[in-house]
C-alpha cells in the first residue's frame, strides 16, 4: 500500500523557476490529506526554499537535498535516506521523476516509480497506483 508520494524538484514541483501550479493544487487536494510528501533533488545549493514558498514547502514532510547529504540521484542513499526520514518502506512509496533513469534507479530500491512527462499524464499513473487495493 503506498503511504507516501516523493517527487523530484527540478523538472516536476519546479518548472521555468517557479513551482507547477497545477501539482501544487494536486498536492493540496488530493495527496496532503492522506499521505507523506517528500521531495529528493540533486542540487547544489538551497534551491527549494529559494523557490518555494513556505506555506508551499510547507507540504512536504521531507525535503532531501543532495548538497546537505552527500549522495545524488541515482545512489541508492538518496532514496534510503528520504524514505527513512519518511519512516516508510521501499515498497510503501512512490517516486516521481523527469529523468527516466532516476526513475529505474528508485525501482532498484524496491520503490515504485513514474516517469514524468506531464501533469495529467501523472495525475492519471498515480491515480492508477494509489486506487490498487490492499492485498
Amino acid at each position: 500500500m503506498i503511504k507516501a508520494v516523493i517527487f523530484d524538484f527540478f523538472g516536476v514541483v519546479e518548472q521555468e523557476g517557479k513551482s507547477n501550479p497545477l501539482l501544487i493544487a494536486y498536492i493540496k487536494s488530493a495527496l496532503k490529506p492522506k499521505y507523506k510528501l517528500g521531495i529528493i533533488s540533486n542540487a547544489a545549493g538551497d534551491w527549494v526554499s529559494e523557490l518555494l514558498s513556505e506555506d508551499k514547502a510547507g507540504l512536504f514532510d521531507d525535503i532531501t537535498i543532495s548538497y546537505k547529504i552527500g549522495f545524488t540521484k541515482p545512489d541508492p542513499k538518496i532514496y534510503h535516506a528520504s524514505l527513512k526520514n519518511l519512516d516508510v518502506e521501499p515498497s510503501d512509496a512512490v517516486f516521481i521523476d523527469d529523468i527516466d533513469s532516476y526513475c529505474v534507479a528508485a525501482r532498484k530500491v524496491g520503490m515504485q516509480a513514474i516517469h514524468y512527462q506531464g501533469f495529467a499524464q501523472l495525475e492519471r499513473d498515480l491515480g492508477r497506483l494509489l486506487s490498487v487495493p490492499d492485498k
